[in-house]
């Protein structure tokens, strides 16, 4: 696994501290988490842009290969479950990190996810998202 070139920039510190603008999809079908969620990421330094569903973030996805993390819905309403999403997106992108949101346990994540991926389990803080964004992209930096 090679390192995401633009992931080599992130200086590893306590707070995290980031040298560029890391370009995140959320996607989240629930327009209140949507909004409360990507305006957390955008405060905390990401570029955020926001999908309701899998179709839609796997377009923004093949529109910006600079993109560099998928948080997702893993229950989304449409065709597509975040879990297919993940996979179609880290086919796609094979560096992408990847961060799922979900009410469901453990086991379906061990079950369903992409490797070196992070678990969100909802109802979460904001703080936790940010913490989880951060957490998904030193994992695909460490090639963990």
């Amino acid at each position: 696994m090679t390192r995401h070139p633009l992931l080599s920039k992130w200086k590893a510190a306590e707070t995290f501290v980031c040298e560029l603008i890391v370009k995140l999809i959320l996607v989240e079908d629930d327009p209140i988490v949507l909004m409360c969620t990507s305006d957390a990421l955008a405060e905390a330094g990401f570029d955020v842009l926001t999908a309701t569903g899998g179709e839609e973030a796997l377009s923004f996805l093949s529109d910006s290969p600079d993109c560099l993390l998928m948080m997702l819905d893993v229950r989304l309403n449409g065709r597509l479950d975040g879990w297919e999403v993940a996979r179609r997106a880290r086919e796609a992108q094979p560096n992408l990190a990847v961060v799922y949101t979900t009410t469901a346990d453990g086991l379906a994540f061990a079950r369903e996810c992409v490797d070196r991926s992070v678990l969100l389990q909802k109802p979460y803080t904001l703080d936790r998202v940010v913490s989880s964004a951060r957490e998904a992209c030193r994992m695909i930096e460490e090639g963990t």
